[in-house]
């Protein structure tokens, strides 16, 4: 390409150095040419010019003005995927849909010229805005909802039978939750019975009450989900891990320290009665699933 144009230079600038001898000998022989040589070289320089075209770098395209006619599903999630649909899409990037910013939280995976097909790995803190024009004059933006997760504690829950529950609540990423309750009322659903004398409030969320049945000396995993009521389809999932134990169950997980011993060696060695195995730390002990209370 760069020979090229080398060559296309160097063909005007012999045409004008060729036409300017050429005036030039006429103007010499004719006294009364009275500067008309000039006026007739600006003119070649101007025809030159004319026909001059526009040499394109190779790889780039100017940019065609598209469209999104629309966007499926309306209301998005976390770790899902969603499409939009228009026209000239093939060459749109992220950022001239979503704005700056938007690779942290969605990318694209699969584009043809009327079919975009979205990942979404995390919501942002406010809804996902499209940009539904390349135009200048499209302006009216799309907000596309995106409800995150929710999780309870970290650690696993453990209660005693017959002993009250501090009330456990729901912690929602972000602002999940005011977005989902933004779109109708929602409610709060366990998808299996928890222990007996424990409850689900539907509306806050939060697990309650006094448990008088145990889960047989293990951990049990609840999966609890809120819905929007008008439409069951939009939910946000999460799971409790949870344990009731006796007081004697509850004595045989409890991690105890002892002086270290020839077969148990570390720094602070802990151990278990549900347990013959030595841990060389208490988190060691506690993470055990025959284990897991400290005193």
């Amino acid at each position: 390409m760069t020979k090229k144009i080398i060559l296309f230079l160097s063909y005007k600038i012999g045409l004008f150095v060729t036409s300017f001898l050429i005036l030039l000998s006429c103007s010499a022989k004719d006294p009364n040419s009275d500067g008309s040589w000039m006026v007739s070289l600006l003119g070649l320089i101007s025809l030159a010019g004319e026909g001059q075209t526009t040499v394109e770098e190779p790889g780039l395209r100017p940019a065609g003005v598209y469209s999104v006619d629309s966007v499926s599903p309306s209301v998005v999630m976390e770790n899902s995927s969603f499409s939009i649909e228009g026209k000239n899409l093939e060459n749109v990037t992220e950022k001239q849909i979503f704005g700056e910013g938007a690779s942290k939280f969605l990318k694209f995976t699969e584009v043809t010229n009327t079919k975009i097909t979205v990942s979404v790995t995390l919501c942002s803190d406010s809804p996902f805005q499209i940009v539904p024009s390349g135009s200048p004059s499209g302006n009216n933006q799309i907000s596309i909802p995106c409800l995150g997760s929710f999780r309870y504690m970290l650690r696993s829950m453990s209660f005693l039978l017959g002993m009250s529950i501090t009330p456990e609540a729901p912690k929602f990423s972000e602002n999940s939750l005011r977005v989902l309750r933004s779109l109708g009322e929602i409610e709060f659903v366990s998808e299996s019975n928890l222990p007996e004398g424990i409850y689900l409030d539907k509306n806050s969320g939060e697990i309650k009450g006094i448990p008088t049945e145990t889960t047989g000396n293990e951990y049990r995993f609840y999966p609890i989900r809120a819905v929007l009521k008008s439409n069951p389809t939009l939910k946000i999932q999460s799971q409790v891990k949870m344990i009731v134990l006796t007081e004697e169950e509850k004595l045989n997980r409890t991690c105890h320290a002892f002086v270290e011993t020839s077969t148990c060696r570390g720094p602070s060695p802990h151990r278990c009665s549900n347990s013959n195995i030595c841990y060389t730390s208490q988190f060691a002990c506690e993470m055990d699933i025959e284990c897991g209370f400290s005193e």
